[in-house]
């Protein structure tokens, strides 16, 4: 049987349709022949570039957090550069282990749309991830267009808005949630990585230290049960959760609560699985929260064990984590 790497190049050689693919950026590829933008490797310090791909909803990351993200695979992010050495083209593929990787922050402006480019930084992107199961996070109507290209659904992702709360100091109470300043983060880098299966201790530190605010939910024997991270976004007094990754729905919504009372009537971002209908109930329901998008993860070669029962907010959908 063909390997999927060898489907999915032969797929994208002829892969011609239009949509929202990755977060409704449009992939329309035609076989017209013209010059494309040279492709080459990402620098650290070009991070901020992978901006471009993100939502106009005003849910983008800082560039000091793209650049924690491009640290999960510094070589498996990719630049498309004009004559004029202009930034015209993104995309990532991201090695998450030997067998997982993961395509997002894709892009490709314009004026370049239509000319086969969009083909070249897919086949960039596939290269290097080899015979890895492959992830994606698509627009809902390009769910069957995937489908035909081998990947498969797992779950949807809604996208909610919302506003920080103001609630007593009494009902906050509770020895079981611990902020994160303070703590050994070496027993959260291990919840982490036990629970998602992804070793990623640089992006977890990263991510957890200032101006971030996180919180964990400890047993009595200190075991890590969950934690949640409240982080700063591009705009002011604009926030996202992320991650939230707790054992059940009961410690999910403690933490949640902790974290939206920092930041009393700020708006705030979550991208939550839609699998977890009673924490989706949670934010609609009780904290009015407004479900502004929705996306569907797709694998290659089905979900590589990704705990979406346990994952209420997902870190980046960009980078299948």
């Amino acid at each position: 049987m063909t390997s999927s790497i060898n489907m999915l190049q032969h797929m994208i050689s002829r892969l011609r349709f239009s949509g929202k693919l990755l977060h409704q950026n449009i992939i329309r590829c035609s076989s017209t022949a013209t010059s494309a933008p040279k492709i080459r490797q990402m620098h650290a310090k070009e991070s901020p570039a992978l901006a471009i791909s993100q939502t106009a909803d005003g849910a983008r990351l800082r560039n000091a957090d793209l650049q924690v993200i491009h640290g999960l695979d510094k070589d498996g992010y990719f630049l498309g550069v004009n004559d004029q050495g202009e930034i015209v083209g993104t995309i990532g593929a991201i090695r998450l282990t030997d067998e997982l990787g993961f395509i997002g922050f894709y892009h490709v402006t314009e004026k370049f749309q239509n000319k086969g480019f969009e083909e070249k930084l897919w086949e960039k992107a596939i290269e290097h991830l080899g015979d890895r199961n492959i992830g994606i996070e698509v627009a809902v109507d390009d769910v069957q267009k995937c489908q035909d290209l081998g990947f498969k659904e797992e779950w949807k992702t809604g996208r909610f808005q919302g506003v920080g709360v103001n609630l007593p100091p009494e009902i906050l109470v509770n020895k079981a949630i611990r902020p994160l300043q303070g703590m050994a983060m070496g027993k959260v880098v291990d919840y982490d990585t036990s629970t998602s299966g992804i070793h990623k201790v640089p992006l977890v530190l990263g991510w957890c230290k200032a101006p971030s605010t996180g919180y964990a939910a400890l047993e009595d024997d200190e075991r890590v049960m969950g934690y949640g991270v409240i982080h700063p976004l591009h705009n002011p007094i604009t926030h996202r959760i992320a991650p939230l990754l707790t054992e059940n729905v009961s410690i999910a919504q403690m933490l949640l609560l902790t974290l939206l009372s920092s930041i009393p009537n700020q708006k705030v971002f979550i991208d939550a699985p839609l699998r977890n209908p009673s924490f989706t109930r949670i934010l609609t329901m009780d904290l009015k929260m407004e479900q502004i998008g929705e996306t569907v993860r797709m694998y290659t070669k089905g979900n590589p064990g990704f705990p979406v029962q346990k994952a209420f907010g997902i870190l980046s959908p960009d980078a299948g984590c």
